[in-house]
């Protein structure tokens, strides 16, 4: 179940069997096969995968796929005709093999536009959260937890976490999160919270809080596969007698594909939600610092993009942010059209709404002096560098004490996001006060 999806020997055996089932499916002597029946399947399969990767991609995720995606798009819908073709005038062997070949194929190509975004890192990752405490109930605030005491020193020299209650394998525990929407009414699917191993101490005291949005098309668990908040916190805290962040990952879309542009619009109230509604359960459910200077809001992608909305309309709740390949502004649409397809999905046309939210004119109108953030791409994200680096002159125009990095080799993948958590844990670690 550990065995990796994106290198090693399993990509490749995927790959090998992907190539072996296409040649088994073309594979017929029959003359009408190669004239009539394969052409019309590649350009069937073809141009279907173009509308796909272009039209309806630009429609869903606000941007086309790349051409290896839509290649491989349009290899797997190739397969399933070819697949049915088999069925017909061929022994009963070569029909049951046709099916095997025909999902060789398709999780071949499925795999190789994994490799691409590395959402799905392990064979685990596959069937959901992995390394998580499901069953596990949630450690509720307590009367023995103390307030985070008024001092200099940074809390990992201040405090000793004691107790037979901290995690003996020196790692935090996952576990689902309950964020009710009282006044948002968002329908978001159910968030998770990571506790670090010093959260279970029995001298437990509050801690800082870190908030992670995922991407569009996805949902919270991205934050969880492979182990990517985990292996980062456990890493700190192992360092740091068991002290880490406590880190809560929402929902921010309502479903998989859904684009609602964590905004208060026409497509639901996810500006309230993650505003009041996120905040008020980590503050009621957990015992953590309430200090807003000691919180840091952080995003992928479109999540990125929230986190610095989140910034940028709430700057007094989300002082702290990391915009991890972040989008210019938020967006239902690519090119030209794009903010005039975003103001009519979103706010009925009204454009003055939109600017109202979008973080690009806001900063060009606004002060933040007290605000301080992050914007991070992957090298071979050229697009998004040029995004980023747009907000980033805008930010600190507007009084930011905002920095950039560029994650070497990475792209528009979760390869990025995992780097910029990793790098920029030592500025969490500071910020939110564990560190001096």
């Amino acid at each position: 179940m550990d065995t990796s999806l994106l290198t090693g020997w399993l990509s490749w055996l995927v790959l090998g069997l992907g190539v072996a089932g296409s040649v088994f499916l073309l594979a017929r002597r029959e003359r009408w096969w190669w004239l009539y029946v394969v052409p019309a399947v590649v350009v069937i399969a073809g141009v279907a995968a173009w509308l796909l990767g272009t039209i309806v991609a630009e429609r869903l995720f606000a941007a086309p796929l790349t051409t290896s995606d839509i290649v491989w798009i349009a290899v797997a819908l190739a397969a399933v005709p070819l697949a049915v073709g088999q069925l017909f005038r061929t022994p009963w062997w070569r029909k049951g093999v046709a099916v095997v070949a025909a999902i060789a194929v398709i999780a071949a190509a499925g795999n190789q536009i994994n490799k691409n975004y590395q959402e799905f890192p392990a064979v685990k990752d596959l069937f959901g959260p992995s390394g998580t405490d499901e069953q596990a109930a949630l450690p509720g605030r307590t009367p023995k937890s103390t307030p985070t005491v008024q001092t200099t020193e940074p809390l990992t020299t201040s405090w000793i976490p004691t107790g037979s209650g901290i995690p003996t394998d020196g790692k935090g525990k996952v576990l689902p999160f309950d964020i009710p929407n009282t006044q948002s009414g968002f329908s978001a699917r159910p968030a998770w919270v990571y506790l670090p191993p010093a959260y279970f101490a029995d001298n437990r005291t509050p801690l800082p809080v870190v908030i992670l949005y995922h991407g569009q098309p996805g949902s919270p668990d991205e934050w969880i596969f492979g182990d990517r908040v985990q292996s980062t916190m456990n890493a700190f805290a192992a360092q740091h007698n068991g002290i880490a962040p406590i880190v809560v990952m929402p929902d921010v879309l309502g479903s998989q594909l859904a684009n609602p542009i964590c905004a208060d619009s026409a497509l639901g109230n996810v500006d309230t939600y993650l505003a009041k509604d996120v905040p008020a359960a980590i503050t009621t459910q957990l015992d953590v610092d309430p200090d807003p200077k000691h919180w840091v809001v952080g995003g992928f992608s479109y999540g990125g993009t929230c986190s610095l909305q989140m910034a940028t309309n709430h700057p007094d709740r989300f002082p702290n942010f990391i915009d991890i390949s972040g989008e210019k502004e938020p967006t239902r649409g690519s090119g030209d059209t794009a903010r005039q397809t975003t103001v009519a999905d979103a706010f009925g046309g009204d454009e003055s709404k939109f600017i109202a939210i979008n973080p690009a004119d806001l900063m060009q109108k606004n002060k933040y002096p007290h605000s301080a953030g992050w914007f991070v791409w992957g090298q071979n994200d050229p697009d998004y560098r040029s995004d980023q680096l747009h907000n980033y002159k805008l930010a600190k125009a507007a009084g930011m004490a905002v920095q950039t990095w560029e994650s070497p080799g990475t792209a528009h993948d979760w390869a990025t996001a995992t780097a910029a958590l990793d790098h920029t844990m030592p500025w969490i670690a500071s910020t939110t006060g564990l560190t001096s």
